[in-house]
């Protein structure tokens, strides 16, 4: 998802009412979590912005190390700890050599086992599998270790574009679904505000969203394992390399896409905002309109991680 450049936590409160009757719009999202990417000197702000899980950078050289930056995350966050990418690269490009190794992985996971602060691992920021035809087996066996040695949980992001399906939209879907790749959480990422090829602002289109999602569901990816990601950035004043094309978007359009995600997944396990801070310079990269400057998108984000009070569906009790 390499796009852009790539106070303490509120309590949440959760409220049960006791139900007559299943309601298919009820639905109990206290212990969701929320992740955002780029936290870097953000974490303690992105904690009062309401998130739980904050990226952490793992280590090939000090995987031990590793501990003392997530044992001195913000009070009530865990750590999703980012493992190098995958099998990830671009159509027409040869498949590139695994960030972390095998063995730099697996020393990794060891270093971080018994940390009750690490929620899990980053494995893979949309893999392709027509260009990496290895790729479910390779982030297979990294699941596979992690739930061999640890009770933490393996995440990827899928991108499944229409490039990269040549036309036949989920065969990423289909290729790195959890059947096949052994994950516990998969992020799906459409984008849906952009500029048009003359680089004007055209109206986002939500229906991606549930479109993409769908698709997903079709294809073996279940709704209890999806991860949503939001997109919180946009690519204006960018200063180098492809002309922009993401926009940030608006108040009205980032409610609008909270609200079709939580109409297809009113629960996730987790959740995820790209991005709250930036990846890197602005000589590199576009300019940082994300999370931690766009005031207005902030407090939208802020509301849907802290302030929601939900209801869920009672189980029958017989009485």
């Amino acid at each position: 998802m390499n796009i852009l450049f790539k106070n303490v936590a509120r309590p949440i409160l959760a409220i049960l009412f006791i139900v007559t009757g299943p309601d298919p719009l009820a639905y109990a999202d206290a212990a969701t979590l929320h992740y955002a990417s780029n936290t870097k000197t953000h974490q303690l702000e992105a904690a009062a912005d309401g998130f739980t899980l904050l990226d952490v950078a793992g280590s090939i050289s000090d995987p031990a190390g590793v501990n003392v930056r997530v044992n001195a995350l913000p009070a009530g966050t865990k750590a999703l700890v980012w493992v190098g990418n995958l099998d990830n690269a671009p159509k027409g490009s040869a498949c590139p050599i695994p960030s972390f190794t095998a063995k730099q992985f697996q020393a990794q996971v060891d270093a971080l086992a018994g940390n009750p602060r690490v929620y899990g691992y980053y494995l893979s920021d949309e893999p392709h599998p027509s260009v990496c035809p290895n790729a479910a087996t390779d982030i297979r066996a990294r699941a596979d270790y992690i739930h061999s040695h640890t009770t933490q949980k393996s995440f990827i992001v899928v991108l499944d574009g229409y490039n990269l399906c040549a036309g036949n939209m989920g065969c990423e879907y289909e290729a790195l679904a959890p059947a096949k790749t052994h994950v516990d959480l998969i992020g799906i990422d459409p984008y849906p505000c952009h500029y048009d090829k003359n680089g004007v602002a055209v109206p986002c289109d939500v229906t991606q969203i549930t479109a993409k999602a769908n698709t997903a569901i079709a294809k073996g990816i279940g709704i209890n394992v999806i991860v949503p990601v939001f997109q919180t950035f946009g690519q204006e004043g960018k200063t180098g390399g492809k002309g922009i094309y993401y926009r940030t978007p608006t108040s009205a359009e980032m409610q609008a896409m909270l609200s079709a995600w939580h109409t297809i997944a009113p629960n996730p396990v987790m959740d995820y905002s790209y991005t709250y801070g930036v990846q890197c310079s602005a000589s590199a990269c576009p300019s940082p309109q994300t999370i931690s400057n766009h005031p207005e998108i902030k407090a939208i984000i802020r509301s849907h991680n802290t302030e929601k009070v939900t209801i869920a569906p009672a189980a029958s009790s017989g009485l």
